[in-house]
């Protein structure tokens, strides 16, 4: 299978083109900054150029601080774009695997969010997403909606980053705690991306399109995620933080996060077989890519 990758330089989709080169698949890799998907014309000129038989938009939500407005400018053509993306797979006869998040829920909710709950968002990337779902499903038949939470990884600005550069500054950090939900690797969401569409390019009965939660388990608190970063950090390099503190608003107000975001993945196990991987290894394996040299390179990969 041929794959095209959008938003390449992304935290997804840097670890969409590291696997993608390990594995030899054959894919195109396209910074967001060399395409506008509110360009028509040139997204079909783009899929008329490499006749990918998947297109991953590999865009996520970086919850980079709790405490940031969740009413805050979105900045990306989500909602907008991927209505013309999507269109322009439908012409060309191409399947899209659109990345979505746990926003476009209310996170009023006590247990596990499933795909058949109503997507009531309350956060600006939350009706971003939501919008570019009902795009998807309205413009492109062969398609995949995959939701994760809380994605993390070594690769661009993210809360991971954002901890590591407290830890090495702040002698206590502190972390709003409003809300609990299941942090996700970026390299173990691209695992899981890639697993699916594989699956699918097996043209099984009957056919795997739709919608699916994935996050890494196990379900936690904001202020208990920095903890374990900032543990795992300790052990790769010196650092000035003595403490980690859970701080909570003094009131209710409109603006007010989600409370609980955690995503059921029952579904995805069921119709792929995929499992959840703990978030903890993958603070684990991020670090590493962080702190530790690269290895040597042993020759070239599938990516392009």
């Amino acid at each position: 299978m041929k794959l095209l990758v959008t938003d390449a330089e992304g935290q997804l989709g840097r670890a969409l083109g590291r696997l993608v080169s390990a594995r030899s698949i054959e894919a195109v890799l396209i910074p967001d900054a060399e395409l506008n998907l509110n360009d028509r014309d040139a997204v079909t000129a783009l899929l008329r150029q490499h006749r990918p038989d998947y297109v991953i938009n590999a865009y996520v939500h970086n919850d980079l601080e709790p405490e940031v407005c969740v009413d805050s400018c979105w900045p990306h053509q989500i909602d907008t774009g991927v209505a013309v993306l999507a269109a322009a797979c439908q012409d060309a006869g191409i399947a899209l695997l659109q990345v979505s998040s746990e926003q476009v829920f209310d996170g009023n909710k006590t247990t596990a969010y499933s795909e058949q709950d109503v997507v009531q968002p309350v956060t600006a990337a939350g009706r971003g997403f939501s919008q570019a779902e009902l795009a998807v499903r309205e413009q492109c038949e062969h398609h995949l909606i995959l939701r994760s939470s809380w994605v993390f990884g070594a690769d661009r600005p993210n809360f991971l980053t954002h901890i590591i550069r407290e830890a090495q500054e702040q002698d206590v950090i502190r972390v709003l705690d409003t809300q609990r939900g299941c942090p996700t690797a970026a390299a173990d969401l691209a695992r899981v991306v890639i697993a699916m569409l594989e699956q699918v390019d097996c043209d099984v009965d009957p056919p795997l399109w739709g919608t699916y939660h994935y996050a890494g388990s196990d379900v936690t608190h904001w202020h208990i995620f920095a903890e374990a970063i900032v543990k795992a950090t300790k052990s790769c390099i010196d650092v000035e933080v003595e403490s980690v503190e859970a701080t909570y608003p003094p009131g209710q107000d409109e603006r007010q996060r989600p409370q609980n975001l955690e995503l059921s993945t029952r579904k995805i196990l069921a119709t792929f077989g995929i499992k959840q991987l703990p978030w903890r290894r993958g603070v684990q394996d991020a670090l590493k890519i962080c702190f530790e040299p690269p290895p040597e390179s042993s020759g070239a990969g599938g990516a392009s």
